[in-house]
């Protein structure tokens, strides 16, 4: 959608968003802009940055390479759908949240690329001990995350984002958590669209976590009713939708996760009989066992278009048809699934960061000393 503002009004809009930080912006295109602030290489940018500094990160043919943030940043693509006058994204092949460091930074419309290994990592491999604190990650598109067992991470945040393609060998999970005792606090999973982990010709797992990590509004696919969970303990899991996929943890020889002491309320289940059923709560692995009302097994949800599989296709619709169960059946009285709950997933194959100019006009005479009238033209994040 194009739209046509003033570049007044749209310095307006970064005073009162963004006061009292920096906007860095970083651009690897062949006609990009240059100045102080400008950079071409996101590590040497994310380096120069200061905490609470906005680093804009303009799409371009290829990635921006692997990056460690090590202070408070806030990074901002134009969104995973390919911009319609360049025909790109903003995409970064991995990130690496330093613990401690990188507290209170976030990720908004960015692309990761890398899907052999996990793209998104919190902490460092052969760091000390140490935390990682107050975390967002929103509209983007991540193949998977991984938390390392040295960075234990608290108040973090996942929303309208799409977790999907990941095939990597590393681990079982698209979104593999550290389930030990203490290793999460205040972990919360909402409105995203998650897939199951391929590695070797084989479906793995979705997610794993514990210690009261709240899951709620979800759109949690696979196919074939795969198990979805691998560790999952002490979780809510409520309002999701699990679509080709089963609430079962992972089960195959010796190898075996452990599912119990989780709250399911009010999810969804479809297309889910070949491997771990469609029951919803699972059966526990141990005690306490799990518990939960509300929920809705075997049932369509009534989707305009999408079938079950491992990968997220740009093409499904999420539309709800008529006479969908999904309406006001929420825990909260808002809707089952993404269109739900605090953060309603209603934009998911448009995502967005924020506004930025493609084109402006200048008049043929500036003047000294006299006002000078812009009009710029850009892409919005709706």
């Amino acid at each position: 959608m194009k739209q046509k503002f003033s570049f007044f009004l749209l310095l307006m809009y970064m005073s009162a968003n963004l006061f009292s930080q920096t906007i860095y912006v970083v651009d690897k295109n062949p006609d990009a802009p240059t100045g102080d602030h400008v950079f071409n290489d996101l590590q040497l940018c994310i380096d120069n940055a200061s905490a609470g500094d906005m680093i804009h990160i303009i799409p371009a043919v290829d990635d921006y390479g692997s990056v460690s943030i090590n202070k408070e940043l806030h990074l901002v693509g134009s969104g995973w759908i390919p911009d319609s006058q360049t025909g790109e994204i903003s995409k970064v092949n991995t990130i690496v949240f330093l613990a401690n460091q990188a507290n209170g930074s976030s990720l908004n419309g960015l692309v990761l690329t890398e899907t052999k290994h996990y793209p998104i990592i919190f902490g460092d491999l052969n760091a000390p001990l140490d935390t990682l604190k107050n975390i967002e990650i929103y509209n983007c598109k991540v193949p998977g995350i991984l938390q390392r067992d040295n960075c234990p991470i608290k108040n973090v945040i996942l929303r309208n984002n799409v977790f999907a393609t990941l095939y990597s060998t590393d681990g079982y999970t698209t979104l593999n958590f550290d389930v030990n005792d203490g290793m999460t606090e205040n972990l919360l999973i909402t409105n995203n669209i998650i897939g199951t982990n391929y590695a070797n010709g084989n479906i793995r797992t979705g997610i794993s976590a514990a210690n009261q990590t709240l899951i709620t509004n979800n759109l949690l696919f696979s196919r074939d009713g795969y198990y979805f969970f691998f560790n999952i303990r002490n979780c809510f899991i409520t309002n999701n939708v699990f679509y080709g996929s089963s609430a079962k943890s992972y089960k195959y020889g010796s190898t075996v996760g452990f599912n119990y002491a989780n709250v399911y309320s009010n999810n969804l289940s479809f297309d889910c009989t070949n491997y771990g059923g469609c029951d919803i709560p699972p059966v526990s692995t141990s005690s306490p066992v799990n518990t939960g009302s509300g929920n809705l097994t075997n049932t369509d949800p009534l989707y305009e278009n999408i079938i079950s599989g491992w990968v997220w296709k740009n093409e499904f619709s999420l539309t709800l048809l008529d006479y969908s169960p999904l309406p006001n059946a929420g825990t909260d009285g808002t809707d089952i699934g993404i269109m739900g709950g605090q953060y309603p997933f209603k934009n998911y194959n448009n995502l967005r960061g924020v506004p930025y100019v493609h084109k402006m006009s200048v008049p043929a005479l500036i003047l000294q000393n006299q006002p000078i009238e812009l009009d710029a033209e850009g892409r919005t994040n709706k």
